[in-house]
């Protein structure tokens, strides 16, 4: 035999064919059978989806929280402070108290809502003394007197002819320090108005009284004593006692 000749190459491969170096190859085995998937017709479809469908009308509902809903009760979850000893105590007889309740019927505890006071009215008069008069103003540097009224009662600007929207006429015997005197234009001789806040009366036969008033003739808010004028017409802040 010669180099080269085919029948060595073909014995040499035969003997690598029992070399122990070849036997780790993996071997083959057989497809696993599956078993074959089951598909509905297009009518068994639209029969299934047809029965998951609700009526026309009736709307589903949903079990499961949405996003926004579970963010938000976690917020006020979080925000809600822990109850105190006191309030567990309590929150059985409230509870208790709402058993005997009718249904629907919801436990609001009742807000108090302080209203003008006398002393308020007097207080704040006093605080505007002194401020310079102005016809029409209505700031802290110039006042007329009906603002001045309005910024002692607490009520939005009035004039001597809109203040009964805010105020009810009373009689003389009943004026009470915070009421006012008013005088509005149409019974003016001069056309102009006037209103002062009544303060308390200075003689025993109720012909004088003390006022606060903001006035031209003496160019700013004073606190003075006057005579009774049975032009002006006594009137009250609704709301005050």
């Amino acid at each position: 035999m010669t180099p080269g000749d085919p029948t060595v190459a073909f014995k040499h491969m035969r003997a690598m064919s029992t070399d122990s170096t070849l036997r780790g190859l993996p071997e083959f085995k057989a497809r696993r059978s599956t078993p074959p998937t089951v598909v509905n017709s297009f009518a068994q479809q639209l029969d299934a989806q047809r029965a998951l469908t609700p009526p026309r009308g009736v709307q589903r509902l949903s079990t499961r929280p949405s996003v926004t809903t579970a963010r938000r009760d976690r917020t006020m979850a979080a925000a809600m402070p822990e109850p105190s000893d006191r309030a567990l105590q309590t929150g059985g007889t409230r509870a208790k108290a709402a058993a005997g309740r009718p249904a629907g019927l919801a436990l609001v505890a009742p807000r108090a809502e302080a209203g003008p006071s006398r002393a308020g009215i007097v207080g704040q008069a006093r605080r505007l003394l002194d401020v310079p008069y102005v016809w029409g103003g209505d700031k802290a540097s110039g006042l007329d007197c009906s603002a001045y009224v309005s910024r002692a009662w607490g009520v939005p600007r009035q004039t001597t002819d809109t203040l009964q929207t805010v105020a009810d006429p009373v009689d003389k015997k009943e004026l009470k320090a915070g009421d006012a005197m008013n005088l509005p234009t149409w019974k003016d001789p001069s056309g102009h108005g006037h209103v002062r806040l009544f303060d308390r009366w200075a003689d025993q036969a109720r012909t004088r009284m003390w006022v606060y008033e903001e006035t031209a003739e003496t160019g700013k808010s004073v606190h003075r004593v006057i005579d009774y004028d049975d032009r002006y017409q006594p009137m009250r802040l609704r709301g005050l006692d």
